[in-house]
């Protein structure tokens, strides 16, 4: 029998072509092949305390130390394309299409409103309220995709409600919580106490670990300049999603 190829490539491996731990995966620290080494090493030093309570400025512009330097077509076409990709892979490796419409359609809602709020701001604020993302920022879950396992099968309730859809957007003063049976929250319980409570989770989700609830209290006062552990260029994310 003829063996199909993979033409996906393991979603560890993602990240060791973008140099950058997406999502702060402990499971990286455990590969024992001599390619992982250097970006092992690499991902202790962010860890180390000075730099992860380090505020990182989502918003800040990207000006080159050179003016001769890195400003070549192509380099900027890797760089805006490593952007979107590290940006879509945090958030659950998304497509394309899905980042485009999205994106767009955030851009398009400032211009109609006049609003004097940054369309950045907007646009991280649309993918920060997805219920997948939520879950993961309360460290419900490890990861993304641990958060979308809990949502499909059926252990989340929204307002009291069972979601089933990943990218269901919350809405101010949503009320999500773990359906009461003893499996459910056996495994949310395992996740909080694997992670630490590290990552902190942003100011926007005021969080009752005994109970297991998540009050989603979004603003446009919430600040989300820290909402990654890395510094991550959207303009970068914005040009390619327009161009490409």
């Amino acid at each position: 029998m003829v063996q199909r190829k993979r033409y996906n490539k393991p979603f560890y491996k993602q990240f060791l072509r973008l140099r950058k731990n997406i999502q702060d995966r402990p499971k990286l620290f455990k590969f024992k092949k001599q390619k992982w080494s250097k970006f092992q090493q690499y991902s202790k030093n962010q860890l180390k305390i000075y730099r992860r309570f380090k505020i990182k400025d989502q918003f800040q512009l990207s000006v080159s130390k050179f003016a001769s330097r890195g400003n070549s077509f192509q380099r900027k076409f890797r760089n805006n394309l490593h952007e979107r990709k590290i940006f879509s892979l945090f958030y659950g490796k998304l497509k394309k299409t899905y980042l485009k419409q999205h994106i767009l359609k955030s851009i398009k809602a400032k211009k109609s409103s006049n609003s004097s709020i940054d369309f950045r701001y907007n646009i991280l604020k649309f993918f920060e309220s997805r219920l997948d993302t939520v879950l993961y920022r309360a460290n419900f879950s490890l990861s993304m995709k641990g958060a979308s396992q809990l949502i499909l099968h059926g252990h989340v309730l929204v307002n009291g409600v069972s979601v089933k859809t990943k990218s269901y957007i919350l809405k101010p003063n949503d009320l999500i919580e773990i359906a009461y049976n003893t499996k459910s929250r056996n495994l949310v319980q395992k996740n909080i106490d694997r992670s630490n409570f590290w990552p902190i989770p942003p100011k926007h989700l005021l969080i009752n670990y005994r109970t297991l609830q998540i009050l989603f209290v979004y603003s446009n006062s919430s600040n989300l300049m820290p909402v990654f552990n890395h510094y991550l260029n959207i303009n970068s994310v914005i040009t390619n999603i327009k161009k490409y």
